[in-house]
């Protein structure tokens, strides 16, 4: 049912259709709406930051404990551009934050106007910008659908001052949860098992991804890697994604240690789950496996998939789906001697 309200008003009804209970954020004039708004939700508390950045590690780490999007409200672009480092923070964890800025009148276009979604395009996952009251709810709606979706990831909307004090036709309905667990494709489970069962020197790399599909797949990671006798690294984590007082855990990937690529480049097969492998800020002209080695990636990222690294599986998947369908190929693939060895 669509009922008639302002743009600010539609805004808070969805955050409170959302479940949402806190709204991080240093204002500006351009949230004044935002502001103005609020105190008509007492159940939606705003928590008040000196500095945008602060306001942006509260959402990361309340997303993270919560499992669920956080909201965070920055000024136009003095104030989003503070934010900025640890938004690159949130993305490169895929950390599910609605990020949301203030910005001049539609009507002012002519007079110039920040494009803020463009200053926040690399390190969001979608973005948008609100400009007109019609809009307000729909999109709100998206940004916490593409924001808890495998791969999560934080997304940004900007609201021009006339959506939000203007008035709209809006359906206050929250966003469904995205049943978005895709099963392996079983040609692919039989290839990679095919490869790491007949592995004399096998290595694991695991990342945040993995431990996004929840518990189950950590306990399968750890199956097929002790299956297999892989030594296990992580890689740009922030979520337990390996147990670390495993024996075959050997803490965090850093292909900038030498001994680290030494033993990458000994290893004959790579199973990497969830992760962009061996990514590293700085270059190295050498190849991080041995010509002769197969590396096997299982991402539900799509656009991580022989990235950059020559791939001989590569498998779209929903990270704990995958690793429970390989280790039974493993198990019926592997010879007695093989799992002993």
């Amino acid at each position: 049912m669509t009922q008639r309200m302002r743009g600010k008003i539609a805004l808070m009804e969805m955050l409170r259709a959302e479940g949402v209970r806190y709204v991080f954020g240093n204002p500006g004039t351009s949230e004044a709406p935002i502001l103005d708004a609020l105190e008509r939700f007492p159940d939606i508390e705003y928590v008040l930051t000196v500095q945008e950045g602060a306001a942006m590690g509260m959402a990361d780490g309340y997303a993270r404990a919560t499992n669920a999007p956080s909201v965070v409200n920055l000024h136009i672009h003095s104030g989003l551009a503070n934010g900025i480092s640890l938004l690159s923070d949130a993305y490169s964890a895929g950390v599910p934050i609605v990020l949301t800025a203030g910005n001049t009148d539609i009507r002012k276009l002519g007079e110039g106007r920040t494009d803020l979604t463009e200053m926040v395009a690399p390190f969001t996952k979608w973005r948008a910008e609100v400009t007109h009251p019609d809009q307000v709810s729909s999109l709100v709606r998206r940004a916490f659908t593409v924001a808890r979706t495998p791969p999560a990831g934080p997304v940004f909307l900007s609201f021009s001052a006339n959506a939000l004090e203007g008035e709209g036709q809006h359906e206050i309905v929250p966003s469904s949860d995205p049943f978005a667990a895709s099963s392996p494709d079983p040609v692919a489970v039989e290839q990679a098992a095919r490869a790491l069962a007949d592995a004399e020197r096998p290595t694991m790399v695991v990342g945040s991804r993995l431990a996004e599909s929840g518990a189950e797949a950590v306990t399968a990671a750890v199956r097929v890697a002790e299956l297999i006798g892989a030594r296990v690294y992580s890689s740009g984590y922030t979520r337990m994604v390996f147990p670390s007082s495993h024996p075959q855990y050997l803490g965090m990937l850093s292909m900038r240690v030498p001994e680290t690529r030494t033993r990458m480049h000994q290893a004959d097969a790579v199973l990497a789950v969830g992760v962009r492998p061996f990514a590293d800020t700085f270059y190295f002209p050498e190849p991080p496996l041995a010509e002769s080695a197969k590396l096997v990636h299982i991402d539900s990222a799509a656009d991580e998939l022989g990235r950059a690294v020559l791939t001989d599986v590569a498998m779209l998947a929903d990270p704990g789906a995958a690793l429970s369908a390989l280790g039974d190929a493993l198990e019926a693939e592997m010879s007695g001697a093989a799992m002993e060895s």
